[in-house]
């Protein structure tokens, strides 16, 4: 048995209802209806195949598309797969139905593998970037159920208590599911949250405050990527030494030339002219196997407009990351780092969602 499998029957274990119940019951396109049944059925292999022909067929600024990447996610096979097409959808098309369920299931991923920090950071967003979302009910019921967790009692009622407030009243399960919650909370808190108006209290940890967003980007196509939100420096990040980043991970601690030893002098050695060809040429073979080799890189957003991804990249590079933009016609993708394996790049994703960005790891051209 597969580790995807056990994690994610874990999952359906405590919340079955709640994410069987996040699957669309009536797909606008017949075939994904004819794939969910057939992974159904038992045979995932062809369920999967179906919806990657309908994925090669679409084009990426279609809105079939992320709706199609949705549908992969939801019927993958492993949790790698399905947390890769759900952060695409949340990266690149975050202005698509799909969004706001897709960082839901984010959400849920990191529960099952006990990411507690991880999945309240993805709930924070729906409410916050998401205020319309049919998804707020689900997403405060799963806050609160994290907060209770997290034995943050009085933020976990007021998130219960938004849900209460939040939910449709043909959601009948999800409705049982919230009041059977909230018989954690102690009357008191109850009564505070009662007191405390619905839309105060959706999201009751207070997420970083983003930067101001550019007109032109919330006019682009529906399927483009907002700029990425980058919290200011806070108070409590100015007091202790700064992380390093990509820009300054390797820079050398500063020594004082007057009390550095000396170091011995080398007598400089003269190549011959053999020698100074077979330098040459390795330099040369180096520098050709850099080039076509592609590596790794980490996309945090992608545009229709070039201006718009080149003011990412000038907030990026001020920041320290090593921003880029890959790609001559749109949509220009935004990239971080070029690194040597995927292990190194997933490393440097976790480095910048702990700045509350957010990304995925991809392939880079070569230069």
């Amino acid at each position: 048995m597969s580790r995807w499998t056990v994690a994610f029957g874990v999952l359906l274990l405590f919340a079955a209802p709640t994410v069987i119940a996040q699957v669309p019951a009536k797909p606008t396109d017949p075939v994904f209806a004819r794939a969910q049944a057939l992974v159904g059925d038992g045979n995932g292999a062809a369920g999967r195949a179906l919806i990657d022909s309908v994925i090669a067929a679409t084009p990426p600024m279609a809105p079939l598309y992320p709706q199609a990447l949705f549908w992969r996610a939801s019927l993958a096979a492993s949790a790698a797969d399905a947390e890769s097409d759900y952060k695409h959808i949340v990266v690149d098309y975050p202005l698509a139905p799909q969004a706001a369920d897709a960082l839901l299931r984010l959400a849920q991923l990191e529960l099952a593998r006990g990411d507690r920090d991880g999945a309240l950071a993805h709930l924070q967003r729906i409410p916050r970037d998401y205020p319309r979302s049919k998804s707020l009910a689900r997403a405060s019921y799963w806050m609160a159920r994290v907060l209770f967790e997290k034995n943050d009692i009085p933020n976990a009622c007021a998130a219960n208590a938004s849900a209460l407030a939040q939910v449709d009243t043909t959601e009948v399960e999800l409705r049982n599911q919230i009041q059977y919650q909230g018989q954690r909370c102690p009357a008191s808190v109850v009564a505070a949250s009662a007191a405390t108006p619905a839309n105060n209290s959706v999201s009751p940890v207070r997420p970083p405050a983003p930067v101001k967003e550019s007109t032109t980007a919330r006019a682009a196509d529906t399927t483009i990527v907002a700029p990425v939100k980058l919290p200011p420096e806070s108070t409590a990040q100015a007091t202790r030494p700064k992380p390093p980043t990509e820009a300054n991970d390797a820079k050398p601690s500063i020594v004082d030339p007057t009390k550095a030893p000396k170091a011995p002098a080398v007598k400089p050695t003269t190549k011959t002219g053999a020698e100074r060809a077979v330098t040459k040429a390795a330099v040369t073979t180096a520098a050709t196997t850099s080039t076509a080799t592609s590596g790794y890189s980490v996309q945090v957003a992608a545009y229709n407009h070039k201006a718009e991804a080149d003011k990412l990249v000038s907030t990026l590079k001020a920041r320290g990351y090593a921003a880029r933009i890959d790609g001559s016609v749109a949509p220009f993708r935004v990239r971080i780092g070029r690194y040597p394996t995927e292990k190194a790049a997933e490393d440097a994703l976790k480095r910048i969602k702990a700045k509350h960005m957010d990304g995925f790891v991809v392939r880079a051209p070569g230069r």
